[in-house]
């Protein structure tokens, strides 16, 4: 098969165009400038140049039966781009995987205490609607809608990503340890995501387009950690001791905006639907010993080694 990866230079997307190329898939993916090609080039991936703005972008993936969409762009522009992916093939058949984020499970905890609530894939929320939750569900059931005959639909929903030295959570409290010489979490510091290594997660989009049930949802889970036992375990590999932060002095620290929708929150998820339907079983479990004796110590110290001044950690791409 044919498999385009929009976002196959970041993070999620290059774990994602990895593992359909070790199912014997020919993988492409987007190349927005000439470090992109080079980088696709490098890890084995046909590079197309453009972007997903251009007028044609989409009669460009008609020769490909699997598009997946890993790229972070703005929430409000997921929705207009998926819909124009989903209505260009007509009767063609096609896979098409949308990354959304179980951020649109979150539930506030400016104190940093944990919450027992936990959510699998179809459970009712109810609790008010954060802002990325409000945008975000209404990207995801478009997508699932737009199921019909031969173009089958799935939206992955990942928590906090984890693994190759890389997330979106976890470098924010290696940041915190350089600007501030210790490594911080907001309140108690009990307040989590769920967690899944980047390349479990890579192998449930590969499972959805093979196993999956059409306009599906699908959590990816292999566990979880609070914010506080990652603090401590960034504090062991940076040496330094930890600190709480109240709200308002996280907000300073690591910005409102990032600090509303990926730590002052509760967003714990279960993957019951992709376990049973798809016969996921994730391989990578601990994240806090990534953190302490893997991938993070390893970025850690080169890093360290070769005087970067602050940490140049992969996210979505």
């Amino acid at each position: 098969m044919k498999t385009f990866v929009i976002g196959a230079t970041g993070y999620v997307g290059s774990a994602v165009a990895r593992a359909f190329k070790a199912r014997g898939h020919h993988v492409a993916g987007l190349a927005r400038n000439d470090s992109a090609v080079e980088v696709l080039e490098l890890a084995g991936v046909e590079p197309m140049s453009g972007t997903v703005d251009d007028a044609d972008f989409c009669s460009r993936l008609a020769k490909f039966d699997v598009i997946v969409m890993a790229a972070m762009i703005p929430f409000e522009q997921e929705a207009p781009f998926m819909a124009r992916l989903c209505a260009a093939f007509g009767e063609q058949p096609k896979h098409i995987v949308f990354t959304s984020g179980s951020g649109v499970l979150s539930i506030e905890a400016k104190d940093g205490m944990w919450n027992q609530n936990t959510f699998a894939e179809d459970d009712p929320f109810p609790f008010p609607s954060r802002p990325n939750r409000a945008i975000r569900i209404q990207t995801e059931d478009m997508v699932r809608q737009a199921s019909d005959g031969a173009l089958k639909t799935y939206v992955i929903r990942p928590p906090l990503i984890f693994g190759r030295g890389g997330s979106i959570q976890i470098p924010q409290i290696f940041e915190s340890a350089r600007r501030t010489g210790k490594a911080c979490y907001l309140g108690a510091g009990l307040n989590l995501y769920s967690a899944v290594h980047v390349d479990d997660l890579a192998e449930a989009y590969c499972l959805a387009v093979e196993r999956g049930t059409p306009g599906a949802l699908y959590h990816t889970v292999a566990g979880e950690a609070n914010f506080r036992s990652i603090a401590e375990a960034v504090a062991q590999v940076v040496g330094c001791e930890t600190q709480s932060l109240d709200y308002d002095q996280a907000c300073e620290l690591w910005g409102t905006f990032w600090v509303d929708i990926a730590l002052a929150v509760n967003s714990r998820s279960i993957a019951r639907r992709t376990v049973a339907e798809l016969g996921w079983s994730p391989k990578h479990l601990d994240v806090i010993e990534d953190i302490r004796n893997g991938s993070y110590r390893q970025k850690y110290e080169v890093q360290k080694e070769t005087g970067v001044e602050a940490f140049s950690w992969q996210s979505h791409g």
